[in-house]
């Protein structure tokens, strides 16, 4: 007798069945493939994100500092001297001197006197050392200054990583002490690693283009001696090497200073020419 078997109790063959596992493991190997290539751009783009944010985070830093740089001016002495000096000169002689207060007699007797804090500012090529107000009380009612002496160069470093190597690194110097020599003192720290260029610039009045180095101690020249400068310009360049490629991140900045307080700019330097001006 012969039997008929139906199409529908039919199985697949042998040959259906390893074209079957060969198709979904391409499909398995493709989408394994696909998902590693994806985890590796996320890991490498997340890498250049942090490395930007790192490296915008340092310039933001130091071009707070720039623009709170801040120019010490006692302006009531600058009016003592200039109603001292015209007192000489308008007196003939012969008269009887000007009758001196006793509260600035006292002043003048007292056993400590009176130490002006010293705000020079000394930058170059690639270090810069100034005063700025950008200090932040981060414990309450902590007795500190409004101002702090910082400073910023380029110096050898060891990395934090795990490869523990070394490179060129952004330090920055701060202290709670504003002294004669503002290019030494305070504690130092690493803001930014890798870092191939740190250029700085500097322009003012008196200046007709930016220059590399300014100087307001006695140092300086005629432009710059007791004369903070407008603006800084501040360039900063990172590489970054992985493996055998290398990365490179510029950025560049021009920081002004809010309030210079130079004797020739500002409001109260023009309240002391009026003031000379009434004198005359």
């Amino acid at each position: 007798m012969i039997r008929f078997t139906s199409p529908r109790a039919r199985g697949f063959t042998m040959i259906e069945l390893m074209i079957v596992i060969a198709i979904l493991s391409t499909l398995t190997i493709l989408t394994a493939q696909s998902i590693s290539q994806a985890i590796k751009a996320k890991v490498k783009l997340q890498d250049q994100i942090d490395d930007v944010s790192r490296m915008r985070d340092a310039v933001r830093l130091v071009e707070r500092d720039i623009n709170l740089a801040f120019h010490y001016r006692d302006i009531e002495k600058e009016l003592e001297q200039i109603i001292k000096k015209k007192s000489t000169t308008t007196n003939p002689p012969g008269t009887p001197p000007v009758p001196i207060d006793p509260t600035q007699e006292a002043v003048e007797r007292r056993e400590v006197p009176r130490r002006d804090p010293v705000t020079h500012f000394i930058g170059n090529e690639d270090n810069v050392s100034f005063v700025t107000m950008n200090n932040a009380r981060t414990v309450r009612n902590v007795q500190q200054a409004d101002f702090v002496e910082v400073g910023y160069s380029l110096k050898e470093c060891k990395s934090v990583r795990e490869d523990g190597g070394s490179s060129k690194c952004l330090w920055r110097r701060s202290s709670p002490f504003a002294d004669l020599d503002v290019t030494k003192g305070g504690d130092e720290v690493v803001l930014l690693e890798n870092v191939t260029e740190f250029k700085l610039k500097y322009i003012g009045k008196g200046k007709q283009d930016w220059v590399n180095s300014w100087r307001t101690d006695a140092q300086g020249d005629g432009a710059t001696k007791g004369k903070f400068p407008q603006a800084v310009e501040v360039s900063i360049t990172v590489e970054k090497k992985q493996k055998a490629k290398a990365k490179k991140y510029s950025m560049q900045v021009v920081a002004p200073i809010h309030f210079t307080n130079n004797p020739e700019e500002g409001g109260s330097s023009n309240g002391l020419q009026g003031t000379q001006n009434n004198f005359q």
